[in-house]
């Protein structure tokens, strides 16, 4: 099996060296906006480079996308030198970013045109998870084409849930995700501000907290950082606030007020907001803004 992927930051890196360690390619074909990282990593993993997403289809049976917002996928796959420029019969494309539905169904729209096959799975488990293959993989598009796939995933993943037939279905159940995720984030933010106002031992109340009905993985992983100022990024507040637009906007399409979603969305804005380059810490410096609030 010959696999294309597109796309190596702070997840797609992690996700490609897997795929690469696993063995399961005969060939593989990076692609990265700069190139120099695609060519450093594939000097490491003996991959190959292409210069452009439609490069990458013409020498790949499977291609795997994961980059940033939703003009990074419609570039990659719609536009000059894209991928839909070669789709053809036995091509089978899957874009594992956080997009949204009506992104993704226009993609598998043109490609469909061509005779590719599409699936959207994006994942959740942050660096951590890239890192050690255990992504929750949440799938949308025909079970065939999701089987095909699905020894691909399982070099990526620890979970893979088809979550519907149709494209789109996995981009709606990452945004469940993105919602619940975000709003628990949101309670830890505050359980930690109430406990440090309180003068209590925090180092007891992580401990405590983490064994009882409260506990999570927000709680258990982006708690200790919060305590430390560790604002390293698993995930960028920059992405973090797209996805919950996204998140927003398809909620207000069907006629849902979703106020705690709004909520948070603002807190993140507002630590986004707060100095330059915010954008780019990790989640959970959001505590700022909740203490300021």
């Amino acid at each position: 099996m010959r696999v294309g992927f597109i796309g190596l930051g702070l997840m797609g890196e992690p996700m490609a060296r897997n795929l690469a360690g696993s063995g399961i390619a005969s060939s593989l074909i990076l692609q990265n906006r700069t190139r120099a990282k695609a060519e450093a990593l594939a000097a490491e993993i003996g991959a190959m480079v292409a210069q452009t997403p439609r490069a990458v289809a013409e020498q790949a049976d499977v291609v795997i996308t994961m980059v940033p917002d939703v003009p990074d996928v419609e570039q990659v796959y719609l536009g000059k030198d894209g991928i839909c420029e070669v789709g053809h019969p036995g091509l089978l494309c899957t874009d594992m970013s956080t997009v949204g539905a009506d992104c993704v169904r226009r993609i598998a729209g043109a490609l469909a045109a061509s005779g590719a096959g599409f699936v959207d799975a994006p994942v959740s488990g942050g660096t951590i998870g890239a890192q050690a293959g255990t992504l929750s993989i949440m799938a949308g598009g025909l079970t065939g084409s999701l089987e095909a796939l699905r020894p691909v995933f399982q070099t990526m993943g620890g979970k893979i849930v088809h979550c519907g037939e149709a494209v789109g279905s996995g981009q709606t159940t990452k945004l469940v995700n993105q919602i619940v995720g975000a709003l628990n984030l949101e309670a830890v933010c505050e359980g930690l501000v109430y406990a440090g106002a309180a003068g209590v031992d925090i180092e007891a109340v992580l401990e405590a907290v983490g064994a009882g009905a409260a506990g999570s993985w927000a709680w258990s992983n982006l708690g200790p950082r919060m305590v430390r100022a560790d604002n390293a990024p698993g995930f960028k507040i920059a992405h973090q606030i797209k996805d919950l637009r996204l998140a927003l906007e398809a909620a207000e399409a069907m006629g849902l007020s979703l106020p705690g979603l709004r909520l948070v969305l603002g807190h993140f804005e507002q630590t986004r907001d707060a100095a330059i380059g915010n954008g780019e810490l990790g989640t959970q410096a959001m505590i700022a803004a909740v203490k300021n609030a």
